[in-house]
């Protein structure tokens, strides 16, 4: 595990979103996981997926998965968009503006935390309606009148407002108070919306297709 982190550390997020600590000595990634109850072999397709796009074909590696440890993943993503990164951001943005920028400081963290309110209730969404209905779904113990079709239509962009929160501060702020920290900031807000890119192709491009088969096959029964 400590070889594959070393190859590419943005992986440290991975393992933060699933709850994995550091410390694992020499353990292998297998053995790392074990001891974490995540399957190995979802670990390496998130690993790959996220920190260099290698697979080949990732829909078909998707689909020889098993899905629960993924909803997993998804959900404890929203954890960690929810209660670290995003409230880490917004610390670092009450520390960066100057004196003489308080009106727009004000501006943004309102912007920000509108931003975090619409992430809030798309995420609360999947995690209260969503991810049981599926559960229940694969569990053949649904008895909702849901289908994702109703989830896929209302599925929205949460990725586009980061990138105009990045363009508010490389034009308008100095940065003149501390240029590292705002350098900092713009780092973060990139690494989220790439975050927040793949996290939504995950469930676009690979869950909901998955999920449209299993109601499929549900019906013909």
């Amino acid at each position: 595990m400590s070889d594959l982190i070393d190859a590419d550390y943005r992986l440290l997020y991975l393992l933060s979103r699933l709850n994995i600590s550091l410390g694992f000595g020499e353990k292998s990634v297998d053995t790392v996981c074990k001891e974490n109850d995540f399957d190995t072999n979802c670990f390496l397709f998130l690993a790959n997926f996220q920190s260099n796009k290698s697979i080949i074909d990732v829909e078909a590696t998707f689909e020889s998965l098993p899905l629960r440890p993924l909803l997993r993943y998804l959900k404890s993503s929203h954890s960690y968009f929810l209660e670290k990164r995003l409230p880490n951001i917004r610390r670092k943005l009450e520390l960066v503006f100057s004196d003489a920028d308080r009106g727009l400081q004000q501006a943004v963290l309102d912007f920000f935390d509108n931003y975090t309110n619409e992430v809030y209730e798309h995420m609360q969404y999947e995690d209260e309606v969503v991810f049981p209905y599926v559960y229940s779904l694969m569990e053949e113990s649904c008895k909702e009148p849901y289908s994702i079709n109703i989830f896929e239509e209302r599925h929205n962009d949460i990725e586009g407002k980061m990138n105009d929160l990045k363009q508010i501060l490389m034009k308008y702020v100095s940065g003149s108070k501390d240029q590292m920290l705002m350098v900092n900031i713009l780092t973060e807000l990139y690494m989220s919306e790439e975050e927040l890119e793949a996290h939504t192709f995950i469930e676009d491009s690979l869950v909901i297709p998955r999920v449209k088969r299993i109601e499929k096959e549900r019906t013909q029964k």
